[in-house]
């Protein structure tokens, strides 16, 4: 008498359960669309805006002012792609869904703010200010390899990277917290402020100026470097390096 292993109750949840796993495989394919090496400018008008996400490999150069104007510089047969949308106060760039785009040139986006609160961004794209910016409470959350080059006055600064972001700050900022998960960088020598909050995990790098008080939290292999005459509350572990810098 032969033994059956394998009936129908095993068979039909082995049968659905690849079903299912192709339908997520077929839907994680994305229509590649391979830029035509003619450059064109596009503007779109768009509703005010005082934060900006971006999502993808795009260059943000930010000015500040009252126009309402995006323009795209990009491969003419991209731009339809290249999408600009405003959600509440923010603006989010970021590329059509189920398709990737491969420009022939790194996609710069020029926009104007009256008023900067934050910049988020997951990818490798940029963000770079064309005049110093102003704002209140100021929030920057990068993660993946953004690079940003900012130039700011606020009353307060928020600095949040992870992965192996690399950001450059100058400028004047009363109150600035600063916090590196990764291998990531921040360079705020030229951005002075009074009162400062440091943290650092896994393998960053921090340059900070502080002139009345440096509070420092750095594990793993981070280096934190300081300037300024702040008083110094320090806390490290592991291979990190804390010191200062003449």
């Amino acid at each position: 008498m032969k033994t059956q292993l394998f009936g129908r109750s095993f068979y039909g949840p082995l049968v659905i359960a690849l079903l299912v796993l192709c339908s997520f495989t077929i839907g994680d394919r994305n229509e590649h669309i391979k830029g035509s090496g003619t450059i064109k400018q596009e503007v779109r008008t768009q509703n005010p805006f005082k934060s900006i996400s971006t999502s993808g490999n795009y260059n943000v150069y930010i000015q500040q002012g009252s126009k309402r104007d995006i323009q795209i510089e990009a491969d003419d047969n991209l731009l339809p792609y290249i999408v600009t949308t405003v959600e509440g106060n923010e603006l989010h760039i970021n590329t059509k869904k189920g398709y990737e785009i491969k420009p022939s040139k790194t996609v710069n986006i020029y926009v104007t703010v009256e008023e900067l609160e934050a910049l988020n961004s997951s990818g490798s794209g940029g963000f770079y200010s064309k005049n110093s910016l102003k704002g209140d409470k100021v929030v920057f959350s990068f993660s993946g390899s953004t690079i940003a080059d900012m130039d700011l006055t606020s009353n307060a600064l928020n600095v949040r990277i992870s992965g192996s972001s690399k950001v450059n700050l100058k400028g004047n900022i009363p109150s600035a917290n600063y916090g590196i998960s990764g291998s990531g960088d921040i360079d705020a020598f030229d951005l002075h402020s009074d009162n400062v909050r440091v943290e650092v995990s896994g393998s960053g790098k921090l340059d900070v100026y502080a002139d009345k008080k440096l509070d420092i939290s750095v594990s793993g292999m981070g280096n934190v470097r300081y300037k300024g005459n702040a008083s110094i509350s320090q806390s490290s572990s592991g291979m990190s390096k804390v010191s200062k810098k003449d």
